[in-house]
């Protein structure tokens, strides 16, 4: 059912007045609803001078004309909460036009704002407010609060004002438009419809609005798959997929929102990269301010501070004393491409031609050649192999290192190592100790050893996977969680050691390696707010909540007949089932399925089901992820 919020810059803004003027000319599109009222009854003013609209009753109202959580605390009523006032809105056959109360960062309950039930609603805003003078200022800080808000206009009661109008176009970037009140003493239905009709162009040019938002909702909802199916080609899926690829319209904390108005449970944080939540708060105010400052440059001959503060940052977490360098990329996969072509180039530039490297079993570090390379899956990457570089390929052992090394010490130019979970390899985990052994092992040799923290970052409990372990990396490589998730972003954290040998002015002996969006300004930005975040350090708490989760719930079905194992390792959890067919175990597609129609978005890696949420997952969501598990298991 289309609905429309109107929301107004303070109190008295004119949002009742708004809607009495609109439903007198859309009255058979559009129905009225008010959920909580203090004071004279504003449903009872429309119903006077709207006879012929449907109005609906509200779900409280107060006599005291204060505000509805103060009303509520001298009258004794308690106020419904966030969910019941969204579970109570009416269902009719026209869009509803829902009016809000005072301003969107008004107090709802003693703990929420009614930023919170305008959000939940997920649908179109009009901002209503006077044109008196104040009005951009004020138009502009409510349109801030409503970041991540669809507003289609924003209506201006009173005398016409072009340049307020301007300016909160200009700045907010939203229909802006005005409604000169008629100069009465008091209004009459005669009134009313005289000033309908001398301004109906406005009016229907924001019913306009309303129409175009869920058209192009609709289009989405109802076509986008046949659509997709048609013209997209997604990441590792299969082109005649049988399921329906989902039609996501938003996300907010732990959620994604699908057109149909379900709201699915991203168990997966979107592929391990959103980090605190969808569209959180500081990153999204972060992405705001630096989009209006500077989009892009080239990061050959220029800087910017964002990607300054950022390598700062990053070597500054590295166990390197505070220096070292920071290379910048745009993915994973970049990001160890660049680490592979640093490595062979420190052993180059020292007159030794090392170009082989020591990979493991079960590792993934990526789709481009040489992260390819290393990874060395048959099933995803068999058919390239021709085109493959040689490498050294081991079983994750310190034993099965140390063959590898005596035999090919003077050809290594690196070990690379996903550091204590080997994540699309089927979350297969090792404990520290065992990370300790093989860098201990690299260390004696003078081997250079690479940490591939793109998955693992923030996932562990800690920034870095490798710190459980109290290792010294020469090289690690980071992406996903680098910007919480909003955008993509990569790094290539370089030691001093590894640094020494290219600080020379012989142009030669440069890197040559660079993207064209390498350290884009937008993503440093959001990535400098995701880090000062990780540094305050409270989202530990929320790590340790997680995972403390996984172990008390995972080990009941720990000896299942139906479950292999269970294991978990800071924020993720793998259970992994006794069926054949590995990561192409046709029982993939039908896990899927059950989990999405329980609210659950899950992406097995073969028979491995595993939940890697985001910070913000409730108790409740980890719950339900559980209940998803083992309506999977009920399907063997």
């Amino acid at each position: 059912m289309r609905k429309v919020i109107i929301v107004g810059t303070d109190t008295d803004a004119g949002k009742t007045t708004f809607s009495i003027i609109f439903l007198n000319l859309f009255s058979a599109k559009y129905s009225y609803w008010k959920p909580l009222e203090t004071g004279p009854s504003d449903t009872a003013k429309v119903r006077q001078y709207v006879p012929q609209a449907g109005v609906f009753d509200p779900l409280r109202h107060y006599e005291e004309a204060v505000a509805p959580l103060l009303a509520s605390r001298r009258s004794g009523r308690p106020l419904p909460n966030l969910v019941d006032i969204h579970q109570a809105a009416p269902v009719c056959e026209n869009t509803l036009l829902i009016e809000t109360f005072g301003g969107p960062l008004s107090p709802l309950t003693d703990s929420v704002l009614q930023i919170e039930l305008i959000r939940a609603w997920r649908s179109p805003v009009i901002l209503v407010g006077s044109s008196a003078i104040g009005a951009v200022g004020r138009a502009l800080a409510v349109l801030e609060a409503l970041h991540g808000v669809p507003v289609v206009a924003c209506v201006l009661l009173g005398r016409e004002d072009p340049f307020a109008v301007k300016q909160i176009q200009q700045h907010a970037q939203v229909p802006v438009f005005s409604l000169e009140l008629p100069q009465v003493p008091f209004w009459d239905r005669q009134t009313l419809q005289e000033f309908s009709r001398i301004h109906k162009n406005v009016l229907r040019a924001i019913d306009q609005h309303i129409d175009d938002f869920y058209k192009n909702l609709d289009i989405g909802g109802k076509s986008i798959r046949e659509i997709d199916s048609k013209y997209v080609w997604h990441p590792y899926t299969p082109l005649m997929e049988p399921l329906e690829q989902l039609p996501v319209v938003s996300a907010q904390g732990e959620f994604l929102n699908l057109v149909d108005g379900q709201r699915v449970i991203d168990a997966i944080a979107s592929w391990w990269t959103i980090l605190h939540g969808h569209c959180h708060p500081p990153l999204v105010q972060a992405l705001r301010r630096a989009a209006a400052t500077l989009d892009h440059t080239v990061f050959a001959g220029t800087t910017h501070p964002w990607a300054v503060e950022l390598a700062e940052r990053l070597v500054r977490s590295a166990p390197w004393g505070g220096v070292g360098r920071v290379f910048f990329s745009d993915n994973g996969s970049t990001a160890v491409e660049v680490a592979l072509k640093m490595a062979v180039q420190f052993w180059h530039m020292q007159g030794q031609k090392r170009h082989k490297f020591i990979c493991f079993d079960n590792s993934y570090h990526g789709d481009t050649f040489g992260a390819m390379s290393v990874g060395r899956d048959p099933v995803y990457f068999g058919m390239y192999e021709p085109l493959l570089f040689d490498v050294i390929q081991a079983p994750l052992q310190v034993e099965a290192l140390t063959r590898a090394v005596e035999r090919w010490h003077k050809d290594v130019a690196a070990v690379i190592v996903e550091p204590l979970v080997q994540g699309a390899g089927g979350m297969r985990m090792h404990p520290p100790e065992v990370l300790r052994s093989l860098w201990q092992v690299c260390k004696q040799e003078g081997l250079l050893f690479i940490v591939d923290e793109v998955m693992t970052a923030c996932r562990t409990g800690r920034i870095w996977a490798f710190e459980h372990a109290g290792i010294i990396p020469d090289i690690v490589c980071t992406a996903k969680t680098l910007t919480g998730g909003m955008l993509p972003l990569a790094a290539t954290l370089v030691s001093p050691t590894i640094v020494e040998p290219f600080c020379h002015m012989d142009r030669s002996r440069m890197f040559f390696h660079g993207h064209s969006y390498t350290a884009n300004p937008l993503a440093c930005a959001v990535a400098v707010a995701n880090w000062r975040l990780l540094e305050q350090g409270h989202w530990r708490q929320e790590a340790n909540r997680i995972e403390a989760f996984w172990a008390t719930h995972l080990p009941r079905w720990q000896g299942h007949p139906r479950v292999k194992e269970v294991r978990w390792c800071g924020t993720i959890g793998v259970m992994e089932l006794n069926v054949t067919g590995g990561y192409l175990c046709d029982k993939v597609p039908l896990w899927r399925q059950r989990a999405l129609q329980m609210g659950v978005l899950l992406r097995p890696l073969g028979p491995v089901l595993y939940c890697l949420p985001p910070l913000c997952i409730s108790e409740d969501s980890l719950h339900r992820v559980i209940e998803a598990f083992q309506a999977c298991i009920d399907m063997i």
